[in-house]
């Protein structure tokens, strides 16, 4: 079975028309997305959904 790379960091850039997410592994890997800012909202709207539901567990 193949080990999941484990998040190491992670940085938003802004250009003109999008945004590029750039996501390292703990092996050095880059991988790099564009996204539009709808998107990352989308993503920060999740994010916050789950810590909630996290914080409601305890």
């Amino acid at each position: 079975m193949r080990r999941m790379r484990q998040l190491a960091k992670f940085g938003i850039e802004i250009r003109e028309t999008d945004f590029v997410l750039r996501l390292t592994d703990d092996n050095g890997e880059v991988t790099e997305f564009s996204s539009s800012a709808e998107q990352l909202d989308q993503m920060i709207d999740v994010f916050n959904d789950l810590m909630a539901e996290d914080e409601e567990d305890d």
